[in-house]
């Protein structure tokens, strides 16, 4: 008895999620065979989005590498982009790549998320191409790709980092922030000790943070002035990067305990904790 396509297709996908290597050569052998991969192909044709997108599903668990799939990176609908890019994870080529940048400009989530965690799982190869995506682009565009950048935190990314925490707008100061404490290096921490009086107090929290992130002491005695914040998450962010630094951040903290100003609090608070929150 020939099974309908959809039901083929239906068992393939639930079937292909639990084999690998061998066995899932054999399954994808299967498919073409069976005709499901040509007919994932007229699929992805179709005006319905419902069977283009269970046509993308189907080639990107056979990882087929066709301008077709590539194509559906820009369809109408948000779900087969969505799909689309999961397929592109398993095709890094600079083409594809560059059509998942631009996917980042679009204003949707469910596309978007897809896309970052396509670009991520690629790997050390889209650090080029990100970089001249962070080049070309500013706003909430250039924020996602800054927070796309934290994870491989390369130095390539460092001059966009720059350019964004000294003249972008409060996200991409933020994210800025992020990526050169991942980053690392005197000239990051500079920049971050300079954004400690950004008139942001998120901004201010986060230099805060990826200061005690990199453990750099020499902005102790910044992070220490920081503990009298109008705002008390970025008191919290200074206390703690205080703790993480170590010895001088703590000889700090006590000065700050015994001084009975606003900074008082939340010092003796973070002295008290006996276990080092986890900063990352």
């Amino acid at each position: 008895m020939r099974l309908p396509r959809n039901v083929k297709a239906t068992v393939f996908l639930e079937i292909s999620k639990h084999l690998t290597g061998t066995a899932k050569g054999i399954l994808k052998e299967a498919a073409e065979t069976s005709g499901l991969v040509a007919g994932a192909f007229k699929w992805c044709e179709s005006i319905s989005w419902r069977r283009r997108l269970k046509g993308v599903r189907v080639l990107a668990q056979l990882e087929k590498a066709d301008p077709l799939v590539r194509k559906l990176l820009h369809d109408r609908n948000a779900a087969v982009r969505a799909q689309a890019a999961e397929w592109a994870a398993a095709n890094p080529v600079p083409g594809v790549i560059d059509d998942l940048l631009a996917l980042l400009t679009l204003p949707d989530a469910v596309s978007e998320f897809a896309v970052q965690d396509s670009l991520l799982r690629m790997g050390p190869i889209i650090v080029e191409p990100l970089a001249q995506y962070l080049e070309t682009n500013d706003g909430r565009h250039a924020e996602i790709g800054l927070v796309l950048a934290e994870p491989l935190a390369e130095p390539r990314f460092f001059p966009a980092a720059r350019r964004a925490i000294e003249k972008g707008g409060r996200g991409e100061r933020k994210a800025a922030a992020r990526l050169l404490s991942a980053i690392g290096g005197a000239e990051a921490a500079a920049l971050l000790v300079t954004k400690l009086a950004d008139p942001d107090d998120e901004v201010r929290a986060e230099a805060a943070r990826g200061l005690g992130r990199m453990r750099h002491w020499p902005a102790a005695t910044h992070l220490s002035g920081m503990l009298a914040d109008d705002s008390w998450n970025v008191r919290q962010e200074a206390a703690f990067a205080l703790r993480t630094i170590g010895a001088p951040g703590i000889l700090l903290l006590r000065r700050a305990a015994r001084a009975g100003n606003r900074g008082a609090d939340i010092a003796q608070m973070v002295l008290d904790i006996p276990i080092l929150r986890t900063v990352s």
